[in-house]
């Protein structure tokens, strides 16, 4: 108990409780865990094996800062195929893919003709959020001090523009 993981697009949470529970009249072990969101889920242990992951490592958090200082990917011109791939990369919460949306909504929403859409300033914002959170909880900082490494990420690529 008391194990951080995360639960993909809802990002960090703590296991409190391990036990039986009655799903469809069959008695399953469940996982119980606390999201930061404040959400509270139960899943089975099949469930939680493919829902749950460890806190991003520390391979992880170097793939992240390179991810965010490097060159962004091209930008598809339909917004549909944009969106699709956006969501279909929150969704999968993994820190990379997160690291990818933050950096090329950032990115985007630095240029002085550019507008991002309501839904991918919702989704830049959401992977924002996601990655700050596990980056505070993989290394130990402050929520704050999370997204200052961030920013500080991101700009060291304009600072070598």
């Amino acid at each position: 108990m008391g194990d951080t993981v995360v639960y993909a697009a809802h990002g960090i949470g703590r296991v409190i409780a391990r036990g039986q529970q009655d799903v469809g009249g069959t008695e399953r072990e469940c996982l119980i865990v606390d999201l930061a969101t404040g959400l509270r889920v139960t899943l089975s242990l099949t469930e939680a094996g493919e829902r749950l992951r460890a806190v991003a490592g520390e391979q992880e958090i170097e793939d992240v800062r390179s991810t965010l200082t490097a060159e962004s990917s091209p930008r598809k011109q339909q917004w549909t195929a944009r969106m699709k791939e956006s969501k279909a990369k929150l969704a999968s919460g993994r820190p990379v893919e997160l690291a990818e949306l933050v950096r090329d909504g950032s990115r985007q929403r630095q240029l002085p003709a550019s507008q991002l859409s309501h839904g991918e300033q919702r989704i830049y914002r959401q992977a924002r959020d996601l990655l700050t959170r596990e980056i505070s909880s993989a290394c130990g900082l402050e929520q704050d001090e999370a997204e200052a490494w961030i920013e500080a990420q991101i700009a060291s690529h304009r600072s070598e523009d």
